[in-house]
Formats: structure tokens, sequence, C-alpha cells
């Protein structure tokens, strides 16, 4: 199986839709910087439960670690350009930083020093 592992931020808010099974998917764009200071966009999509936590804690900007299965999505541009997007199927993400994620922690753990 090929597997991808990723750290980046939101690129806005992510939106969650049902299939017409009911299951839930919550979808949103990660942007990745790489060594040469460029951004790659990542197209991430949760499932079920995953997505339930990534669409109820994470927002717009939110630093994320991402893992999942990689897939490549060709299209045409409006301008009639063939192009092509990195999809990632999410088995793991883990929020990074601060965020709505933060406000919910239980303030009675104990700390470990």
């Amino acid at each position: 199986m090929l597997e991808i592992q990723l750290i980046g931020n939101l690129g806005k808010d992510p939106e969650a839709r049902y299939t017409p099974d009911g299951v839930l998917v919550c979808s949103f764009p990660v942007a990745v910087k790489t060594r040469k200071d460029e951004t790659v966009w990542v197209d991430v999509s949760a499932w079920r439960e995953l997505g339930e936590r990534c669409h109820q804690y994470l927002a717009k900007g939110r630093q994320v670690f991402v893992r999942g299965v990689p897939a490549v999505e060709a299209y045409t541009r409006k301008n009639g350009e063939a192009a092509a997007s990195l999809k990632v199927t999410a088995q793991v993400v883990q929020f990074l930083g601060s965020g709505k994620a933060e406000a919910e922690t239980d303030s009675s753990a104990e700390l470990p020093f």
C-alpha cells in the first residue's frame, strides 16, 4: 500500500457532507511548504468518526499532521489546460498548534511534571 505523511495548514474551514448511504465525509485543503519554499495544496478527506472530529475541531489556518492514502486526480482547467491535483484519504489526522481543540481539554488532567 502507498502511504503519505504531511504537515501543513488548513486553507479554509472543513466542509462536511454525507454520502447517499449516510456516511460522513469531511474535506479540507492543506497547504504544505516544500524545501524550496513553494506551497503544494493537498485535498484531504476524512471519513466517519475521524471526519466528525475534524469537522468539529479544525478551522482555517490550523496546523495538522495527516497520514493517509494518496491519489492523483486529473482534470481540465477552465482555459483548457490539463492539470492534476493531489488528494489524500486520511487515516490519521493530528491537530497541531493551538485551535478549537485546546479549548475542549480537560483541566482536571494531571500534569506530567
